[in-house]
Formats: structure tokens, sequence, C-alpha cells
């Protein structure tokens, strides 16, 4: 037990250190292959309200979550709908997939865990974990892998805001300069250059760097 909780202190610093959202996932699904011994893994993320197959372990279960999403069912989904997480005993005998369970047995996949990523407010994901083999998970391996999702759901929910923070950084660098860019060209001030390209951004519905960018690009204002 002292061990196990040594290495998620090293997986909290591990994550901590990650650059970027897939960086983080996969840092998450390198330590439940080799330091928690499941045998595949994998991260569905929530993009726009839809789940999207970021990473997993191998193709076995790659394969299995763009099945779900394809066929609009599966444990996965389930886990984001109902909030709570997902058990699959055996894919052979579990009935509430009936497209998804069949397919994913013949694929070689027999069980399955699909615990939801969550922050205060919304699911961020799902950790799936999976076997070869039927009636693989046991109620300890859920509450050591709801442990992991704790993890996870803190870090991924960190390296999506600084994204989002560094984004809205280059956003605003994109804007600057294309407002200097107008007042080089035509001679406007630069309260004059700003209503100018957030005018064309209203006119054209484009996001404001968006405009920028076309300005910075082109050297002119968009036609």
């Amino acid at each position: 037990m002292t061990e196990t909780a040594g290495g998620f202190g090293y997986l909290a610093m591990n994550l901590h250190n990650q650059s970027g959202v897939l960086a983080t996932v996969e840092g998450v699904l390198e330590f439940a292959v080799e330091t928690l011994h499941y045998d595949h893994a994998s991260v569905l993320l929530m993009h726009r309200r839809q789940p999207q197959a970021i990473a997993a372990t191998d193709q076995l279960v790659s394969v299995a979550d763009q099945l779900q999403i394809d066929l609009g069912e599966g444990p996965s989904l389930l886990a984001i709908a109902e909030h709570e997480d997902v058990l699959v005993k055996d894919t052979l005998t579990d009935d509430r997939w009936p497209k998804w369970a069949p397919t994913a047995a013949a694929n070689g996949i027999r069980s399955a865990l699909s615990i939801r990523l969550f922050t205060e407010h919304s699911t961020s994901g799902v950790l799936n974990l999976v076997s070869t083999q039927p009636y693989v998970f046991s109620e300890g391996d859920a509450e050591l892998a709801r442990l992991l999702s704790l993890h996870a759901s803190i870090a991924v929910a960190s390296a999506r805001m600084e994204a989002s923070l560094n984004q809205a950084v280059d956003s605003r660098k994109e804007v600057g300069q294309a407002v200097g860019r107008l007042m080089e060209r035509y001679g406007l001030d630069a309260v004059q250059a700003f209503a100018v390209l957030r005018r064309y951004s209203q006119d054209s519905n484009q996001r404001l760097n968006v405009v920028a960018r076309r300005v910075m690009d082109t050297g002119a204002l968009p036609q």
C-alpha cells in the first residue's frame, strides 16, 4: 500500500511537469499500465459536449473507443450520461449495448471499467481500463482507478486551463500586432484601428484574432 501511495505521489509531480493536455493524458495511461499493471487503458475527453478519443495504450482499446463514438453506445458514453462509473464484467453476456458489446468481444475485449473524469461543474471525460479476459476487475480495482481518475481529472483541468490562457495571450498579441499594422498603413490611432478590427469581426462573424491574423498575413484589411 505504501508503494502504491508513493507511486501516486510521483504521478502527481509527473503530471504537474507535463506540457499540454495530450502529454498529461499519456502520463496517466503510462502510470495505469506500468505502475498499476492494467492491461490496456485509454482516455476520452469531452470537447464541445462531444466525446473524443484522445489517447490509448494500444490499438485494441483505441478501436473500442472509436466504436463507441461511431455507434453511439458503450460503457464510456454511459459513464458520461449517467455521471457514474461503469463496470463491464463480460462483453459476451452484457446486453446493455447490443451493437458495441458483441463487436468489442469479437475484437478481443472481454471486460472493461470506465471511470468518469470530472471537475466540480462538469464531466471532463472518461478513463477506460480494458482486459482481454472476463471478470477481471474487482471493487479494489475500481477504488484504485477512482484514485487515478482523481489525479487525472485535476491534471487535465489544469492543462486545459493553461492551454486556454496561452491561447488567449497569443490572441492578444495577434490583435495588438494587427492594430499596429493598421495604424502604420492607414494613419489611424490605436483606438480607431481596434474599432476597425472589431467592426470587421462583427460584420464577417469571425473571431477578432482570426481577422487580426488575416491583417498580419496580407498587410491590409479583409475585402
